[in-house]
């Protein structure tokens, strides 16, 4: 392109993430007549490191919080498929009981703290087409989260935004186990399975 986009200077605050997205849209988008076979290969060495050095970070979102984003943003955006996986990862990662239950209804429920309502009122806004994140919802993270937390609760939309996209796209069929959970925690919310029979 000939310059470096602001979107990926925002990424490289992590690394491992904007390695991450170039690999990929690398794969994709690249022009084969002009992509260095060793060039790709020294990104992967190098994402890697990167990657290792951000898994074992301590300061990290809570993992069933990250789910839960995942899960409004993929509510806000339609994705059934991805509400079914997302509900199951949130169960195994630690959401109560209560959360599940009322996670499409959060800013009412008792469930969810300040903390976590902040997060998900971010997931949603962010998930939602068109976009409807402002910046009262970045005062509202600021409160609790650092910046890289902050970060890594916008990459974790923007993932579940390329997933939503795929598996709607080509009607992923739904696995038993991540449907039976749907089935229990969101069909009282309108939650069905739509193409992804």
């Amino acid at each position: 392109m000939g310059f470096v986009p602001n979107s990926m200077k925002t990424m490289a605050r992590e690394p491992a993430i904007l390695a991450n997205f170039s690999l990929m849209t690398g794969t994709v988008m690249a022009d084969p007549k002009k992509t260095s076979p060793l060039a790709m290969l020294k990104l992967i060495l190098k994402n890697m490191g990167w990657s290792a050095k951000y898994l074992k970070r301590r300061d990290r979102v809570p993992l069933y919080l990250r789910q839960l984003v995942a899960h409004v943003s993929s509510n806000a955006s339609g994705c059934r498929y991805c509400q079914a996986h997302t509900i199951e990862g949130a169960l195994h990662q630690g959401a109560t009981q209560e959360q599940l239950n009322t996670v499409w209804d959060f800013e009412n429920s008792d469930a969810f703290d300040d903390k976590e309502k902040a997060a998900l009122r971010f997931g949603y806004a962010a998930g939602s087409i068109p976009n409807a994140v402002t910046e009262q919802h970045f005062t509202d993270l600021k409160k609790y989260f650092t910046e890289a937390q902050i970060l890594e609760l916008g990459t974790t939309v923007s993932v579940f935004g390329f997933l939503n996209r795929w598996n709607d796209t080509f009607g992923t069929t739904l696995e038993e186990q991540p449907k039976a959970l749907a089935e229990k925690y969101l069909a009282q919310s309108g939650w069905e399975i739509g193409k992804h029979q």
